[in-house]
């Protein structure tokens, strides 16, 4: 039974970031922009050349990386609790690129980073 429940959550949870992703652009950014969130409410310079920092991140996702990775709790693999720290979002989340698994680094894991 146990099995069964954790199967279909991670389908459902497939499933959900298929669709968004599919609805959406490719990239961080796209789904963002998608929101109606303006580059002006994360990006503080004029024209925008650098990432967000984490703080501006974490107002809407989570308040703080602790919480951050509460919420992620339930995967396989915690991306936001690793023995590498706190690390600044757009390590793995990049806005108008591919993202990239920090941890892949020295690891090779198969997880799906927005």
């Amino acid at each position: 039974m146990m099995k069964m429940n954790l199967l279909a959550s991670v389908l459902v949870a497939a499933g959900f970031t298929f669709v968004t992703s599919a609805l959406a652009g490719n990239y961080l950014a796209d789904r963002h922009a998608q929101w109606d969130v303006k580059c002006a409410q994360c990006h503080v310079e004029k024209v925008p050349s650098k990432a967000p920092k984490m703080d501006k991140c974490l107002r809407c996702h989570g308040g703080s990386y602790e919480e951050l990775a509460k919420a992620s709790t339930g995967k396989h693999l915690n991306p936001h609790y690793t023995h590498q720290g706190d690390k600044e979002c757009a390590v793995c989340h990049k806005g108008h690129k591919a993202p990239e698994f920090f941890c892949n680094d020295c690891h090779k894991f198969k997880v799906q980073v927005p």
